[in-house]
């Protein structure tokens, strides 16, 4: 749910980026970093992770918009913030390892974010789908995208990791869906 931070002046949206381990989600996060900003954050216990800020051009009521990007890893690793991360969350960012091999870790992955989110709360989101990583034996978003029902994927990304110029033009898109979703 887009909340107002007051001190800055600001409305900010929170997504989640999600996906199987080894699928890029760093990567996309550290190209959010690099037109917004990229914050590390964690401890030695909990293991580091990072969240990236992405402002929008639009604006709201006069206020800047701004996207803030939290990296979601499952179970791959111990996430004390498992719960918390999805409170008040706008939209999910879900990265599909595009390796046939790999097919079946994108869809068990994908079943546990919904079961962690919980099933009604990722029904009603906004969702971007995003290829990750490609190796031989590529699939397509089109054979992912009846295994993974939840959020209505407002868009799809087929881009190579590279170019993050469509990636983030897709993320500034996303957000106005959000937007004029929550608003």
């Amino acid at each position: 749910m887009a909340f107002v931070d007051l001190r800055q002046n600001k409305l900010v949206l929170k997504v989640v980026l999600a996906g199987p381990p080894a699928v890029g989600k760093t990567e996309r996060l550290e190209q959010i970093g690099e037109v917004g900003k990229l914050h590390h954050f964690g401890s030695s216990l909990t293991g580091p992770t990072a969240m990236a800020t992405l402002p929008l051009t639009a604006e709201r009521d006069g206020r800047p918009v701004e996207i803030e990007v939290y990296e979601w890893h499952g179970p791959e690793k111990a996430d004390v913030r498992a719960k918390g991360i999805f409170v008040g969350v706008d939209g999910i960012v879900y990265v599909a390892d595009a390796r046939e091999d790999r097919y079946v870790d994108s869809v068990r992955q994908f079943e546990f974010l919904v079961k962690q989110a919980g099933k009604s709360k990722v029904a009603r989101l906004p969702g971007l789908l995003v290829l990750g990583m490609k190796d031989e034996g590529v699939l397509r978003l089109g054979s992912l995208e009846k295994k993974l029902m939840g959020p209505t994927w407002s868009d799809r990304i087929e881009t190579d990791f590279d170019d993050a110029a469509p990636f983030i033009e897709a993320m500034r898109v996303f957000g106005e869906v959000m937007m004029a979703r929550a608003l």
